[in-house]
C-alpha cells in the first residue's frame, strides 16, 4: 500500500470511531437496546458513556495521525492493541453467550483496522528512541 493512502485510512479510522463512540456517549440507553443487552441499573449507563468517551478519544488520536502530527506512531500501536483486544473480547462473548449482529458488524470494522494498523506499523519507519 502506497504511503499516500495512510492519511485517508486514519481519517476513516477517526470517523469510524466517532460514529461508534458518539452514540454511547450521548444516548447510552439506545445503544444498550440496539446491542440487545439485557436491562441493567441506570447508574451502569456511566460505563457505556465512558466507553463512548474513550472510543471518541481514540478517534481524535487517529485524526492526529492523519494530520501527520509528530509522535503519533505510538497512537497507532495503542489503537492496534485496543482494537485487537476488543475483537478478542467479542469473540469470547460470542462463544459463551452470543452477541448481536450490530456488535459483530462493528467488530468486523475494528478488525479491518487491526489489519491496516499492523500494515502501517510494519511498513513505516520505526519510532525514535
Amino acid at each position: 500500500m502506497n504511503g499516500k493512502y495512510w492519511s485517508a485510512i486514519f481519517w476513516a479510522a477517526a470517523i469510524f470511531n466517532f460514529l461508534a463512540g458518539l452514540p454511547p456517549l450521548l444516548v447510552p440507553e439506545m445503544v444498550v437496546a440496539n446491542a440487545e443487552l439485557p436491562p441493567f441499573a441506570p447508574e451502569h449507563l456511566l460505563i457505556v458513556r465512558m466507553s463512548g468517551l474513550l472510543i471518541c478519544t481514540f478517534g481524535i488520536g487517529y485524526a492526529m495521525v492523519a494530520l501527520g502530527w509528530p509522535g503519533t506512531r505510538q497512537i497507532v500501536a495503542l489503537g492496534l492493541i485496543g482494537k485487537l483486544g476488543l475483537c478478542f473480547l467479542v469473540a469470547l462473548q460470542f462463544a459463551q453467550t452470543g452477541v448481536s449482529a450490530t456488535v459483530i458488524g462493528a467488530t468486523a470494522g475494528d478488525f479491518i483496522f487491526v489489519v491496516l494498523f499492523a500494515l502501517y506499523l510494519s511498513r513505516t519507519g520505526k519510532a525514535p528512541a
